[in-house]
């Protein structure tokens, strides 16, 4: 009996092991069959090197899009359900990598970034902005963007493939290297090894010279159309509005204010380029007598120096001029400042005057200025707004040093700036 009890329960036992078995099949969810990815990498791989790709079902796909290449499943290197294996192709470039299944794209989360040595073997030599620039090397696909000297930067490109990069010059670039910035794994700047030569205007003439004031002058030259401003000498503010530009001529009418002096065309990358001639006007008065012993003509001679004081100097003028080159610009402070000319000594015996040209602007005219040599007798001028006026002192006037070694033109009291030239002794 005992033997027959324990029979039936071993079979009851194996019967419910059945059904909770069975029950538990039933209640199993079935295996997903979608195609998941999980990972890929590693990151930082270099063109013709191997990526892996791990997920689910990944035997399902058909392709893998790469940002400029494709890959099909039957040049995929392993391909099983939970690996994918490829080689990536030189055409290859940062972005999303896109698994193709029959179901639908996969597009992954994280970018494809890859190490990639970009290469600059050659480039254009001279370029007219405005016109382009031909890059040839390897990879030349991975730049985003050329920085040119001056600071003009160009992101779009009139072309772009692996080994050519061609690029449309910014009017403001200037001659000097090109930056190249790259992407990849670690984005960097690469630098040309040589000099872009950005071709920049040239004056050949002035027309015509002397001119009226008011009238149309035209200047002559090559490459006049990359010209954005023209300054001339007496006039605040550049010249932009041209009545007719092209590559060989630039023409402009002349403001009343315009004084005599060299043109100046700035390019629109702010070059500033100067006439050789000197622009004259039709009634300005004639050139000077030649000095007999000159203490600024162009420049200060005869060792002469500025011991001034209470004033802003500028021996190298050319904003006005009233023979030569240039002139000096005394900015006066109010403050009973001076320009002396001193370090230098000479017998005054043979010489009958002090000559000196003054052109006051607006805010002087009228003002007084006190001329003395040596420290002695003193000499008012009156200064004569908008024109160069010649003064001429005697010796007599002076004092009748025997020697002079310093000539002081100090202000009265009142603030305002002078241009001065042609100084000396005759």
């Amino acid at each position: 009996m005992k033997l027959n009890i324990h029979i039936r329960q071993v079979s009851a036992l194996l019967v419910g092991i059945v059904l909770l078995t069975t029950l538990s099949c039933e209640k199993k969810e079935p295996l997903s069959t979608a195609v998941e990815l999980l990972s890929f990498g590693p990151s930082g791989v270099s063109h013709g090197e191997q990526i892996r790709f791990i997920g689910n079902n990944l035997d399902k796909v058909t392709a893998i899009d790469l940002v400029g290449a494709s890959i099909p499943s039957n040049a995929f290197i392993e391909h099983t359900s939970e690996q994918i294996i490829i080689t990536v192709p030189i055409e290859a470039e940062h972005g999303p990598v896109t698994l193709k299944t029959p179901a639908g794209d996969i597009v992954s989360k994280s970018p494809l970034n890859l190490n990639v040595p970009v290469e600059i073997t050659s480039m254009t030599e001279t370029v007219k902005p405005g016109e382009t620039v031909s890059i040839q090397g390897e990879y030349l696909n991975w730049i985003s963007a050329v920085t040119f000297e001056g600071g003009a930067v160009v992101t779009t490109f009139e072309s772009q493939s692996r080994t050519e990069l061609v690029v449309r010059v910014p009017l403001e670039a200037q001659t000097g290297l090109l930056i190249f910035s790259c992407g990849g794994t670690e984005p960097i700047e690469l630098e040309s090894e040589t000099e872009l030569a950005v071709t920049l205007p040239a004056l050949t003439g002035l027309s015509p010279n002397p001119i009226e004031r008011g009238k149309t002058l035209t200047i002559n030259g090559t490459d006049l159309d990359l010209v954005n401003q023209v300054w001339l000498k007496g006039v605040a503010e550049p010249i932009t509005d041209f009545s007719n530009q092209s590559e060989q001529q630039l023409t402009l009418t002349v403001p009343e204010e315009a004084t005599r002096g060299t043109v100046d065309i700035v390019t629109f990358s702010g070059i500033t380029i100067s006439s050789t001639d000197i622009l004259s006007f039709v009634g300005d008065p004639a050139p000077l007598d030649p000095l007999a012993f000159p203490l600024f003509v162009d420049k200060l001679e005869n060792n002469a120096q500025n011991w001034g004081w209470g004033s802003t100097v500028d021996l190298n003028n050319t904003e006005n001029v009233r023979d030569g080159d240039a002139a000096i610009k005394v900015s006066y402070q109010g403050s009973w400042g001076a320009l002396k000319f001193a370090n230098f000594s000479v017998n005054a015996a043979g010489y009958t005057e002090l000559s000196f040209a003054i052109y006051a602007t607006p805010e002087t005219d009228g003002q007084k200025i006190n001329v003395s040599v040596n420290g002695g007798t003193t000499n008012v001028i009156t200064l004569e707004a908008g024109k160069w006026v010649e003064y001429k002192l005697s010796m007599s006037e002076l004092g009748d040093p025997a020697t002079i070694t310093e000539i002081t033109m100090q202000e009265t009291g009142w603030s305002g700036s002078v241009f001065i030239d042609h100084v000396g002794l005759r």
